[in-house]
């Protein structure tokens, strides 16, 4: 699998910054399942998946005992961690660790 995003990765295009800090959707491929407007934040310094979408692609969640605490002080325990999710974004190949929460979607 290594060696396979390896060569994908060889491939790929640089992306592109988008203007402007913060937020903005971006369109995404996650095991063949396409998002069409997934966010992403250029700050972030850990990748958080909700538990739904983790559960909808059938992810294998790793146990984990931590917890996040938010800007706005509040706190919510970790439900577990993926590691090494191929996200395809463009014709570039990532391989990102997420820390899956349960939180709600809208």
């Amino acid at each position: 699998m290594f060696c396979e995003a390896r060569v994908k990765m060889r491939m790929r295009i640089t992306l592109k910054k988008k203007s402007g800090p913060g937020k903005f959707a971006i369109p995404c491929t996650v095991k063949g399942i396409e998002f069409p407007h997934a966010l992403c934040d250029t700050r972030a310094s850990v990748s958080i998946l909700p538990r739904v979408m983790a559960d909808h692609l059938g992810l294998q969640v790793e146990p984990s005992q931590e917890i996040f605490t938010f800007v706005d002080c509040s706190q919510r325990n970790l439900g577990g961690i993926v590691r090494d999710l191929e996200v395809q974004i463009g014709n570039a190949l990532v391989l990102v660790d997420f820390h899956v929460l349960d939180i709600m979607l809208n």
